[in-house]
């Protein structure tokens, strides 16, 4: 920049000196001197300028040569500029490119698993119809059920085999008699005694019927088995009759109302879930009267529930009913509580006598009749109210009231008495699906029917006691009235399935009755014609001298299902159980008790 400033300044003197005229010839000397001094003056400038001017060429090639690397330089530079563009357009260009090839890619990738996920699809859905076609065609060559009109029909039941062992005879089969366990004065005739027995009386028999008509569930169900009462001849053949265990039919509407009738478990026996007559809780022991202290029955029933979506059903039911009684030796003088049948109540029963010695050691004979048919006021009126939660388990609350009557011949009158009770019941898993916790229960007046062991529901208070010494002997202190016997029972259990095919329960149950004194018949002999009766306990076991005051049971069952698929089951079984029976003392003697120890084996093939 300096050197274009002086090379201007070089400039602007050089441009003042050649301004300068020229002299002229007419000057004076010392004119021509100055002029002179002025030439070589401008000789030097103009040597001085020359030399400038070369500087200043040079510095003005330099300069060029300067612009020119400039221009070469800023030639590079856009040239480089250039480049760096087109790089840079080609890196966008192949960043689109690229972007482009991504999207491409994802769609290629989507549309390749939007592909595979159609051909899972496919495939899954080909699975599964293979699988229903599989099923299908299963169904049709091994099917559940049999189609009918509509009707889905479901054949079941199972050929049983059961063997027992008791320490103390009952000669009752496979059904312990828990009310009539041997006394231990007794040992000395047939309770003194072991007993064996085995039998295929259990086998069963069922038929499921189902059908959908609308929104409405229709089911009906059969259930028989070979435990009919006709007397078989076990010699040489087992031919025991065929019976009804259970028939009923249902109507499940979408409302939540269901109508049951038929003879099935009554309301007494504990659901499973809620009042449904296809789920009951049933003791799962080889003794087919079942334990001590359970609540049951099996009649006549129509029952009418309802379930709400909280989990909770309400029901109701109308039994038929019956009693059972003791009139102890007043059958002519009492009418409506026993009765031979007849019509379809006909029967073979005979009038049975025992005799034995009273408390005064004289010996009597008293009769009664083995029938068990009472002339019915009304049903017996039966409520349930049921809670079920999948987490919680099933609850249930329960209750009875029933109508005893009778016809008191000597008098022409009529008395009545009514028996009531209630009751509860729980099974709660534990741990679901391998250990469930159950208890049930009940108490009342008049309720032994629903109880296990069949106590009486209720005696006669006789007014007239005769003596079958002194035929002349009457004596007279009762009313004639009905007393309804109160009594208690109800088991605790664990059942619990450690493996798929194994079971094993425990339970621990009682049952307790009242002690309900009134006058006992035939006590005075004929030496003592004058004598009165005095109160005693119902009339009932040794020396006719005292009822059940209670019983109590342990039992432990095991299953183990060998085989269980589409072909059926193949059941093994085993039940160990530890009885107790003990009876209120009468007339000063010493109350009796006797115990029993039993075991069962059983095998059974179940049908699909």
């Amino acid at each position: 920049m300096r050197n274009i400033q002086k090379l201007v300044a070089v400039l602007a003197l050089s441009g003042l000196c050649f301004a300068a005229g020229a002299p002229s010839e007419s000057e004076p000397a010392a004119k021509k001197v100055k002029h002179a001094k002025a030439e070589v003056k401008k000789d030097k400038t103009a040597d001085e300028l020359r030399e400038l001017k070369d500087v200043v060429d040079q510095q003005q090639a330099a300069l060029q040569q300067l612009q020119q690397q400039l221009q070469k330089t800023q030639q590079q530079l856009q040239q480089t500029q250039s480049q760096l563009n087109q790089t840079q357009q080609q890196a966008q260009d192949a960043q689109a490119k690229a972007a482009a090839v991504e999207n491409s890619s994802n769609m290629q990738v989507q549309k390749v698993q939007s592909d595979l996920s159609d051909v899972k699809t496919a495939l899954n859905a080909t699975s599964e119809a293979e699988k229903k076609t599989a099923k299908a065609v299963g169904e049709l060559e091994h099917p559940d059920s049999i189609a009918f009109k509509g009707v889905r029909l479901t054949p079941g039941g199972y050929a049983d085999f059961t063997g027992y062992w008791r320490q103390h005879a009952l000669n009752s089969g496979p059904a312990s008699t828990f009310n009539a366990i041997p006394l231990g004065n007794a040992y000395k005739g047939v309770g003194g005694l072991t007993e064996y027995g085995q039998t295929a009386r259990g086998s069963r028999l069922t038929l499921r019927a189902d059908a959908d008509a609308g929104k409405t569930k229709l089911t009906g169900y059969f259930e028989g088995d070979f435990f009919g009462v006709a007397v078989a001849n076990p010699n040489q053949t087992d031919a025991w009759p065929f019976r009804i265990r259970q028939a009923w039919g249902r109507a499940k509407f979408e409302d939540g109302w269901t109508i049951t009738g038929g003879q099935e478990w009554n309301m007494m026996t504990m659901n499973r879930r809620a009042a449904d007559s296809d789920a009951v809780w049933i003791p799962n022991v080889l003794d087919t009267n079942y334990i001590v202290g359970w609540n049951w029955g099996r009649q006549a029933e129509i029952k009418f529930a309802k379930t709400i979506p909280e989990g909770v059903t309400f029901a109701v039911s109308v039994n038929e009913p019956a009693a059972l009684v003791n009139v102890n030796n007043t059958n002519a003088q009492v009418a409506g509580l026993t009765g031979s049948g007849s019509g379809n109540l006909g029967n073979t029963y005979a009038t049975t006598c025992s005799t034995g010695n009273n408390a005064a050691g004289t010996p009597v004979t008293v009769c009664t009749l083995a029938t068990t048919y009472t002339t019915n006021k009304a049903p017996d009126f039966l409520e349930k109210i049921a809670y079920d939660n999948p987490r919680w388990g099933h609850f249930e609350v329960k209750a009875v009231e029933r109508f005893f009557r009778a016809r008191i011949n000597e008098t022409t009158t009529n008395k009545s008495a009514t028996g009531f009770g209630g009751g509860a019941g729980f099974i709660v898993p534990i741990i679901p699906k391998k250990l469930d916790f159950v208890g049930q229960g009940m108490y009342g007046k008049g309720i032994s029917r629903y109880i296990d062991s069949g106590q009486y529901d209720l005696f006669v208070r006789q007014n007239t006691v005769t003596s079958i010494y002194n035929p002349t002997f009457t004596s007279t202190g009762g009313d004639d009235g009905l007393q309804p016997l109160k009594a208690g029972a109800g088991s605790l259990g664990l059942e619990s399935h450690p493996t798929p095919r194994l079971e094993l329960d425990l339970y621990g149950s009682f049952e307790h009755y009242d002690r309900s004194p009134y006058y006992v018949t035939t006590i005075c002999p004929a030496t003592a014609p004058t004598c009165v009766p005095t109160l005693e306990a119902l009339g009932y076991g040794v020396e006719n001298g005292a009822n059940n005051r209670s019983l109590i049971e342990g039992t432990i069952a095991a299953w183990y299902d060998l085989i269980k698929g589409r072909q059926g089951t193949l059941r093994y079984g085993a039940q160990y159980y530890y009885a107790q029976r003990r009876l209120w003392s009468a007339g000063g003697e010493v109350a009796q008790h006797g115990l029993e120890n039993a075991g069962y084996v059983g095998m059974r093939y179940i049908l699909p």
